[in-house]
């Protein structure tokens, strides 16, 4: 026998030997998934009614908990991205461990009387507090001048909440040439104030009036910018309170 024939038998043999050896590979393989399926099956077989019935029910409140999870993950994401976006929209300061959140106010407003509450978060606390701010221009052709309001009405939804004020606590401004003046008062909101800006919320507007008692007074229609202004402060309150 040649070389040539003894080489080419060598690799006859290799190439036989590697078909029986991976036609026995598969073959095993087969017979293992088959063995393996007929475990599963005679364990299916095996299980009472009522063992599958629980199995089931497992199943079931563990799909209901992950739905849970993923939609309380959602609405902290939701709450957070709101909280930014009215964050943004508001300037902050600190003082003594205490944020203020305030919308961005004209000093000099068209003349009037207006309502802007704000709120107060840190050191454990949270709360809405108000200011009722009064700007006087001598153009103004109502002329009411000097007001020195020691009451505040709103009126919305059909209700008025009426406010005392301390007058001892009244801020006042006036321009060096008297062109203009200002009167403000700076208040912790309490539940009347706050049903009241709930109020306000639910019909959409209102109006107010500040004047002082058996004097003058100054009447005031909450824009819509102020009333989404008011809904902006109640909902990042909300926010702020549960954290």
């Amino acid at each position: 026998m040649t070389k040539r024939n003894l080489i080419i038998g060598a690799v006859a043999v290799y190439l036989c030997i590697m078909v029986v050896g991976g036609a026995a590979y598969y073959y095993f393989d087969q017979q293992q998934k088959l063995q393996q399926e007929q475990l599963q099956a005679e364990k299916l077989r095996e299980k009472t009614p009522e063992e599958l019935e629980r199995e089931a029910q497992r199943a079931r409140e563990e799909e209901i908990r992950r739905q849970e999870e993923a939609k309380a993950k959602a609405a902290a994401e939701a709450k957070e991205k709101k909280s930014r976006e009215l964050k943004d929209s508001m300037s902050a300061e600190t003082v003594g461990g205490m944020t203020y959140y305030r919308h961005r106010w004209p000093k000099k407003p068209e003349p009037g009387v207006y309502l802007r509450p704000f709120v107060i978060a840190g050191n454990g606390k949270c709360m809405i507090a108000y200011d009722v701010y009064y700007y006087y221009h001598i153009s103004d052709p109502l002329q009411t001048a000097w007001i020195k309001g020691d009451h505040l009405d709103i009126v919305a939804g059909g209700q008025t909440t009426t406010i005392a004020f301390d007058p001892s606590k009244l801020n006042k401004h006036m321009a060096s040439d008297a062109e203009w003046l200002t009167e403000s008062y700076s208040l912790n909101a309490n539940k009347a104030v706050v049903d009241a800006f709930k109020r306000i919320l639910s019909v959409g507007g209102g109006y107010i009036v500040y004047y002082k008692s058996g004097g003058k007074s100054r009447r005031h229609e909450l824009s819509a910018v102020e009333t989404k202004r008011i809904r902006e402060i109640m909902e990042l309150y909300e926010i702020l309170a549960e954290e």
